[in-house]
C-alpha cells in the first residue's frame, strides 16, 4: 500500500472537477485516452489532432471532445482525452473514426499520429451519477485534480457504500466531484476522483472528507484502511485549443 488511509483519502479531498467540465454531458461510457507526446513531436501533434482528429469525430457525430494537458505538475508532455462512447457496439464497426474515413486514409492517420506518441493508454470508463455530487455551475473551473485510487479485490462494495453514505454530507458541505470507474484497459481497476478548480491556490483548500465529515473525518479514515490498496495524483488543465462542444462551429 502506497499510503495509508489518512493520505489517500486526504488527497482525495484535495480533488476536484465536476463531471459537467471533465465529461460535459456525462453519458453512461467515456473513452478517455492518455498520451504521452514526444516532445520534439508536439507541434506536429497538435497539428493532426485539429486538422485531422478532431474533424473526423466531430464528422462522425461525435458530440464533444475534451482535452486535458499536466498542469504544473505532472508528465510535461501528457495529454488527456475524453470522448462520449454512444455504445460499445460501436466498436464492432471499427468505431466513429472508422465511419467516416476510407480505410487508407484512417491507416494514414493512425500512423501519423503514432509517429509523434511514445505511448499511449486507453480505457472504457463508467460515469457513476449516483456516487457524484454534481453542480449547476459552469465555466471557469479549467484546472482538475486527479486522484487515481486503486480498491482491494473483493472490497469495491466497501469503497462504493462509503461514497454512498457520505453523500448527504457532501451535499451539505457544498464539495462537487465527479467519480469515474475505470471498467476496461490496461493494469488494475482503478476509480477516478475527479474535482475542478478555478486557481491552483484552491487546491490548498482541505480535502473532501475533512471538508464534509469534520471532526467525524478519523473514523471515514478508518474505515477505509483495508480498502484502498494505492493512490495516484495528478493535476490537469482544460486544454481549449484541443477540444470542441456541440455548440461550436
Amino acid at each position: 500500500m502506497k499510503s495509508d488511509a489518512r493520505q489517500v483519502i486526504g488527497a482525495l479531498l484535495f480533488v476536484t472537477l465536476a463531471p459537467s467540465v471533465f465529461a460535459q454531458e456525462n453519458p453512461a461510457w467515456l473513452r478517455v485516452d492518455i498520451l504521452q507526446v514526444v516532445p520534439e513531436r508536439l507541434d506536429d501533434f497538435i497539428q493532426l489532432q485539429l486538422e485531422e482528429v478532431n474533424t473526423a469525430y466531430q464528422r462522425a457525430g461525435v458530440r464533444w471532445r475534451s482535452a486535458w494537458r499536466t498542469g504544473e505538475f505532472g508528465n510535461t508532455y501528457e495529454r488527456w482525452f475524453a470522448t462520449p462512447i454512444a455504445s460499445l457496439d460501436d466498436f464492432d464497426r471499427g468505431g466513429p473514426l472508422a465511419r467516416v474515413l476510407e480505410p487508407d486514409r484512417l491507416a494514414r492517420v493512425r500512423d501519423q499520429v503514432r509517429r509523434t506518441l511514445v505511448s499511449r493508454e486507453s480505457f472504457a470508463v463508467r460515469y457513476r451519477p449516483d456516487l457524484s455530487v454534481e453542480s449547476d455551475v459552469l465555466g471557469g473551473f479549467n484546472i482538475a485534480r486527479m486522484t487515481l485510487v486503486q480498491i482491494a479485490p473483493g472490497r469495491a462494495a466497501a469503497w462504493e457504500a462509503f461514497l454512498r453514505d457520505s453523500l448527504s454530507r457532501f451535499r451539505e458541505a457544498n464539495v462537487v466531484f465527479g467519480v469515474y470507474q475505470r471498467i476496461y484497459g490496461p493494469g488494475p481497476t482503478m476509480w477516478q476522483i475527479v474535482q475542478n478548480h478555478s486557481s491552483f491556490a484552491e487546491l490548498e483548500l482541505p480535502g473532501i472528507v475533512t471538508q464534509a465529515l469534520g471532526e467525524d473525518a478519523d473514523s471515514a479514515f478508518a474505515r477505509l484502511t483495508n480498502v484502498i490498496v494505492s493512490i495516484e495524483q495528478s493535476v490537469l488543465r482544460y486544454d481549449s485549443a484541443l477540444s470542441y462542444s456541440a455548440s461550436e462551429p
